[in-house]
């Protein structure tokens, strides 16, 4: 009898190690199922980070587009020089905060052409210009553009030199960041 009860506790042994077994094999299946939902849930965030910039070293793209009176202005018009391009959005509260710091950088930056292509109506533009006090020209933004330089949200900065490449990129929201793009450019 006891050896019954000892068989019988033993084979219900197995059973709860091999329910176990189960049990955990499930979950592992079930974790490997939840991680590649998770995955693509994230490939979109992923794909939204999009792109870093251009790489410096780069020769900047061409672009022609016009500024705040109809004037066609582009980038090859600037041969020689070296300019700051920046990019801007009128709803966007960091580019806002950069502004008044544009006009302060293109009179310190003698040698640098400042050149802002601006998500927003020629209305718009022409307005911020007057406000800012701006004696640079202001773009109307070209989605086309946006795509071949690659920005990856704003207000984005590019130091383009003499000869056409991108010699510095990156955020900027202060005049000591905006010199400091321009003093790391520095040939």
């Amino acid at each position: 009898m006891n050896e019954t009860r000892t068989q019988i506790l033993l084979l219900m042994l197995m059973g709860v190690v091999i329910l176990l077994m189960v049990a955990i094999v499930g979950l592992f299946i079930r974790m490997n199922q939840l991680q590649r939902e998770v995955l693509a849930a994230l490939e979109p965030l992923q794909a939204m980070r999009g792109p870093q910039g251009l790489e410096i070293g780069t020769e900047a793209p061409a672009f022609t587009l016009p500024d705040t009176t109809g004037q066609m202005v582009a980038l090859g018009d600037f041969a020689g020089q070296k300019v700051l391009l920046v990019f801007s959005l009128m709803k966007c509260p960091a580019c806002a905060e950069v502004w008044p710091h544009l006009e302060t950088c293109s009179e310190r930056e003698e040698d640098m052409q400042m050149v802002m292509i601006s998500h927003g109506t020629v209305e718009e533009n022409r307005q911020l210009m007057e406000e800012q006090g701006f004696d640079f020209p202001v773009l109307t933004w070209d989605d086309g553009v946006f795509k071949d330089y690659q920005v990856p949200g704003t207000p984005f900065f590019y130091v383009i030199d003499g000869k056409g490449v991108i010699a510095n990129v990156g955020f900027a929201g202060t005049l000591e960041q905006l010199g400091a793009l321009a003093a790391d450019s520095e040939e």
